[in-house]
């Protein structure tokens, strides 16, 4: 073999084997900064674990429909409603506003078939001791629903269109008020 090809040889780029060997170390070791959010050691900037902080966020009654709805479901998915007697040190409170898009129009008869209703939720939790807001947002969510000549199917299809968007928001809202109680 000669020295020039013996030098191509070196210059050569990296085999794949190699290549996926380095990833998967450089992922091993990244992989010790990562840990569940809602795991028992997750810290939270209030002390204690998040699961335990989320438990202790008070949900006092919110107005309207969705209102209701987002309140229960944030109970449940905060608490689980395990632990009522659970001291509580935040509180959370939320607005909610709602909108409805019509979507397609019958032309025959001038009625609207499809709605979407669009849910905004403006929230923050507070800390009950010092007054601080220790997270805060605004949501949005959109729940489609067909729209009928019987007047109760649709306000029944306009109803369940409220509760769903009150159940995705609740979902959302948990997620990033976790994510903002996360201690650094």
């Amino acid at each position: 073999m000669s020295s020039s090809e013996a030098a191509n040889r070196d210059a050569t780029p990296p085999s794949r084997r190699a290549m996926i060997a380095a990833a998967l170390v450089a992922a091993g070791l990244a992989g010790g900064c990562f840990q569940p959010l809602y795991a028992e050691n997750t810290r939270s900037i209030t002390g204690g674990s998040i699961k335990d902080t989320m438990k202790e966020v008070e949900i006092p009654e919110i107005k309207g429909l969705i209102g209701h709805h987002l309140r229960n479901e944030m109970v449940f998915e905060l608490d689980g409603s395990g632990e009522p007697d659970r001291p509580k040190r935040l509180k959370f409170s939320a607005q909610i506003a709602e909108s409805l898009e019509v979507v397609t129009v019958d032309y025959a008869n001038g009625r609207a078939d499809s709605a979407v209703l669009v849910a905004t939720a403006t929230w923050s939790v507070t800390d009950i001791a010092s007054g601080k807001v220790v997270s805060s947002g605004t949501n949005a969510v959109r729940a489609p629903y067909e729209r009928s000549s019987q007047r109760f199917s649709t306000v029944r299809a306009a109803r369940d269109a409220q509760v769903r968007a009150a159940k995705n928001l609740a979902t959302l809202i948990r997620g990033q008020m976790a994510a903002d109680l996360v201690a650094g």
